[in-house]
This record gives structure tokens, sequence and C-alpha cells, in this order.
């Protein structure tokens, strides 16, 4: 699996990978939910983007240029469902060889996730947004820019919608991101002068597929409620 991240603004990088489903009984979900066809329950979910089209996941400074993007050549983002009907996806990443794209040499700036994810909701019928909590258990995200170190704490924003798609044969879901008024701290270094604290918005998206303990594709579907 291979997803390309592509974040703007002095080394800010954002969160798309799959991890654990949150568990919930199909007959306790009062708003949208996720569902899944594997009478096994468990299933493994992968995102994917699609390079060449909005499918793209970006993290753009407020304000920033296309020369603060930073690219990362090796991610990985997987998870499981244990339920065939959830209320939530929390996603959590792993990056290596990130580095910023107008840097011809490609320095690498490390990036340390310290078990931060996201947890994309799904909410009533009509909603225009969704909710995308960015949580934390317990160091925030950390981001070894060469121009300061930037740190992403816990927090909720929205602007996420869902669409249904079908990939090999079964039901994926596109993750659509335009969320704005993520907030990024700046440790040290020359970027503290543009402010310790600044926002961003993340745009693009992700599709993530569901499959089961023998590696095969299953349904995986979005449902507003």
């Amino acid at each position: 699996m291979s997803i390309k991240l592509k974040v703007l603004g002095l080394g800010l990088l954002a969160v798309m990978a799959t991890s654990a489903f949150a568990v919930m009984n199909a007959s306790a979900v009062t708003g949208g939910h996720f569902t899944h066809d594997d009478p096994g329950h468990h299933v493994t979910i992968e995102g994917t983007e699609n390079p060449g089209t909005s499918h793209v996941l970006h993290l753009v400074k407020e304000g920033g240029s296309a020369a603060e993007k930073i690219g990362c050549d090796k991610e990985s983002y997987l998870g499981t469902v244990t339920a065939t009907t959830v209320q939530s996806i929390k996603i959590v990443p792993e990056w290596e060889k990130c580095y910023t794209t107008g840097d011809s040499n490609k320095t690498d700036i490390p990036i340390h996730e310290n078990g931060c994810y996201f947890e994309f909701t799904s909410g009533k019928t009509g909603q225009t947004h969704h909710t995308a909590h960015f949580i934390c258990p317990g160091e925030p995200l950390v981001i070894t820019h060469p121009n300061c170190t930037i740190t992403i704490p816990t927090q909720t924003t929205q602007g996420v919608t869902y669409d249904t798609i079908t990939l090999n044969e079964k039901h994926a879901i596109t993750l659509n991101v335009t969320t704005k008024g993520i907030t990024a701290h700046y440790h040290g270094g020359i970027c503290i002068f543009l402010g310790t604290t600044q926002k961003s918005e993340m745009t693009g998206g992700v599709t993530v597929e569901g499959f089961n303990t023998l590696g095969k594709p299953v349904n995986l579907t979005s449902t507003t409620g």
C-alpha cells in the first residue's frame, strides 16, 4: 500500500491512516454509521490515494505557499474493524522519508506520530460536513522541521464528507476533507517569528477499503442516519 501525503506549511503534516473502528451495536446507532458485510466481523482497513486527482491529502498553512509543501515517499495506513456496524473510524499514520518539496536535496523531516490518530464520525441525514477528531493519547504529533519544531495537539474540526464508491468490485469509502482552523504550535527556530500558534487547513481525500482475514475485499459503506 502506498499513500502520498503532501502538506503545505512549514513542516505541517496531517494524519490520514486507518486503525481501529469504535465498536458499537447496530441497534445503538442513532446517527450515521459505517458498515461492512464480512460475517466474521474482523476486517482489515487499508487506505489509498489516487495521485493526479483530488484524492490526495494536503495540509496547508493558511497563507502558505507551494514551496512550503511537505511530501513523504513512504507511508502506511492500516486498521481493523471488529463490528459490522460502527459510528466512527479511527485513523493512525506512519510516515517516513518526508521532505519539503521545494528542497531539491530532499532533506529529511522526521515526523513522530506518538500514537496520534484521526477519528472520523458519521452524522445525521442532511448534515453537510461531519466531524473529525484529532486525538493524541499522550504527547502531540511532532514534526522536526529545519526551521523549528512543530507540534499538533488534540483538537476537533469540521469539514469531512464521505462517498461510497465501487473498487475491486466491492464498496469502498472516499474520505473528502476540507477542514480549516487546524491548530499547530511552533517551538524554537526562525519560524516562531511568524507566531508560536498557527492555523492550517487540510484538503484532499483518501479512499479506504475493507479486507477479510483471507485478504479478500469486502463491502465497506457509509450511511447517514
